[in-house]
Order: C-alpha cells, then sequence, then structure tokens
C-alpha cells in the first residue's frame, strides 16, 4: 500500500517535549489543498520503550481526551525514559464536534482500521496511525468511554487472544491500569478497530470503556488519569510501580459471547430494569421496549440471557432496532 499523505509537523524522533499537528489532506469546494490539523504531542528522553496512548477515537468520549491533555500539559522530559506520543483528540473533527461519527465522513473513526491512504479522511488518518505511529511502539492503549449511548462501568479492556503469551502480557498491562475491573471481551465488529491494528502488528495493546453518557465523571476521570501513567510504569517509560486505586485490585471479567448482549428487537423506548453495577440472572426481566407508534400496544418485555454483572447499559432513551440494550459480564 503506498505511503501516507499525512505530514507531521514535529519530528517524531526528535528528542525533549514537541507539541505540534499532524497534517490530514483534506480538500474542499474553497480550498483544493486544504488540511485538517489533528494535535500530537511526542515526548523523548533516551532509550527505552515507546507508548502510543490515543483518546478522541470517538468525538463524545471525554475522560480520555481530558486525561491526555492532563497528561501532555504535567508530563516532563526528564521524568522519561523511551518515548510517549499522545494523540489526545485523535479523530479531532469528531471531538470538535462532540460526536461519535466522523462529521466529514460520516464514518466511525474505530471501524476503518488498518485505513487506506486513498480513501475518505478516517481512512487516511486511521492509516497514518497503522502505519506510521504503531510501528514506533512496544505498547498503545486507546482511551474509550460509552459516549452518548451507553454508560459502561470503567474497566481496562482486551480481546481475548489465542496467543498465550500475548494474552499473559496483555492482562497484565490492564492489571497494572488499574481500572474497578479488567475485561476481556469478543465484541461486535471487532476486526477493523484500532486495538485489532495494534494486536496484528504484536503490539501489547489494551482499550478501555470509562463511562460514558456524553458527561465527564470526575471518577471515571481519576482512575482514567492514574491509568495512563500506571500503563508508562507498567512499561518502564515512569519511573515506579503503577498506583493501586482505593477500590484494590482490578476485577478480571469476559464478555465471552454475543450471548450476553440484550438486543432491542424493534425501534423504541428502553425501559432499564436494573442500574448499572447490579448483579442479574438468566431469565430475569431486563427491561420493556415501549414502541410509540403503537400506543395500545403493551410494552414489549427483554430477559437476560446470561448471569453476572450489568456491565454496560443503554444511556440514550430512545432506541433502534439491533442496538445493544444490556451487556453481561461473568468473572472470567
Amino acid at each position: 500500500m503506498a505511503g501516507s499523505p499525512v505530514v507531521a509537523e514535529l519530528d517524531l524522533g526528535g528528542s525533549g517535549k514537541q507539541v505540534g499537528r499532524l497534517r490530514v489532506p483534506l480538500s474542499r469546494d474553497d480550498s483544493g489543498w486544504g488540511t485538517q490539523l489533528v494535535p500530537i504531542v511526542v515526548l523523548a528522553n533516551g532509550s527505552g520503550p515507546t507508548v502510543l496512548l490515543t483518546a478522541g477515537n470517538h468525538g463524545d468520549e471525554y475522560e480520555g481526551q481530558v486525561a491526555l491533555l492532563d497528561l501532555a500539559r504535567s508530563l516532563r522530559p526528564e521524568e522519561v525514559r523511551g518515548r510517549v506520543i499522545l494523540l489526545p483528540a485523535m479523530h479531532y473533527p469528531a471531538c470538535a464536534a462532540g460526536k461519535r461519527l466522523s462529521p466529514i465522513d460520516g464514518r466511525d473513526f474505530n471501524r476503518c482500521f488498518p485505513g487506506d491512504p486513498f480513501g475518505s479522511f478516517a481512512q487516511v488518518l486511521a492509516h497514518y496511525v497503522d502505519s506510521a505511529l504503531l510501528p514506533l511502539c512496544d505498547m498503545q492503549m486507546d482511551l474509550h468511554s460509552g459516549g452518548t449511548g451507553m454508560d459502561i462501568l470503567p474497566s481496562a479492556v482486551g480481546h481475548a487472544l489465542d496467543d498465550p503469551d500475548m494474552m499473559t502480557r496483555t492482562l497484565a498491562m490492564a492489571d497494572a491500569f488499574g481500572a474497578p475491573i479488567t475485561l476481556v471481551l469478543r465484541e461486535v465488529n471487532a476486526g477493523p478497530t484500532l486495538l485489532a491494528s495494534a494486536e496484528r502488528r504484536g503490539i501489547v495493546a489494551l482499550s478501555s470503556e470509562l463511562g460514558g453518557g456524553g458527561r465527564l465523571h470526575p471518577e471515571n476521570l481519576a482512575i482514567t488519569k492514574r491509568g495512563a501513567r500506571n500503563v508508562l510504569r507498567h512499561a518502564g517509560v515512569l519511573e515506579g510501580a503503577p498506583e493501586v486505586g482505593p477500590y484494590g485490585p482490578s476485577r478480571r471479567m469476559t464478555v465471552p459471547d454475543m450471548g450476553h448482549y440484550v438486543f432491542a428487537p424493534v425501534d423504541g423506548i428502553w425501559e432499564a430494569a436494573d442500574p448499572l453495577g447490579t448483579d442479574v440472572t438468566a431469565g430475569a426481566p431486563a427491561g420493556r421496549l415501549h414502541r410509540t407508534e403503537d400506543p395500545g400496544a403493551d410494552p414489549i418485555p427483554l430477559t437476560y440471557a446470561a448471569t453476572g454483572l450489568l456491565w454496560c447499559v443503554r444511556f440514550a432513551g430512545r432506541v433502534k432496532a439491533g442496538d445493544p440494550v444490556a451487556v453481561i459480564a461473568r468473572d472470567l
């Protein structure tokens, strides 16, 4: 595949602290040579591993964006052994708009990997991250939350991997991040994600889910800030051992299959039976789906198909057929 048309306006191999931009081509009716600027921060000092921390993959997920902005301001080059690359608003157009999908090309950036240098904006940017940044990395973490649609218990998230050594190293990184939950997930359409792209390159990598509801929750932000520094400590980029949160060691859990999801069968308004974090039982009521277009019909009852912890719930009231309204995790 051809090289990337994206230009980094800093030296990825340089020392010290650099704050710059990625210049992504974006031709418009009124600007044929237009570009979109994506903020990037690089801190490097001496020899050591490279860690890439990203946030703003989806623009309506805020804990990671604010945590990496804080890290970009506070981290000093002399603290670093190796290199830290920060993309606090990776999918910048979506971040500026506060939206999950790109306001430029309508794409979900986290379903564009490994990208295409000849594609639309999101595909071009994904190709640059995959082809120019990931090959530099020893570890990578992409900070997510539930956005405007979902609310999720704060978790470090890894995929279920066939390689036992990589699975062990991934779980060790997740334990170091120190969220209340470490989740091994089989997610819907995982292949085109940044996490899967890093895994294909043999990089120890994590995602996360750190709240949601389209808001910035102070407790979840504290977890995210501590976790980002913990990953750098775990990698050996920062000195010291990872800090343990006030809730103790991370609880290892899994969502092993689609049977642990509850999906809406039709459009409607979702009325959940239980709050996030409830222990639920297979066969128990999950909630009811109200159909405004049929006022004479009873709400549609839905039940849980699995027993475990209510790890993720629908936050937005209105749902469409096929939307997940609940996800159940069980202990790993």
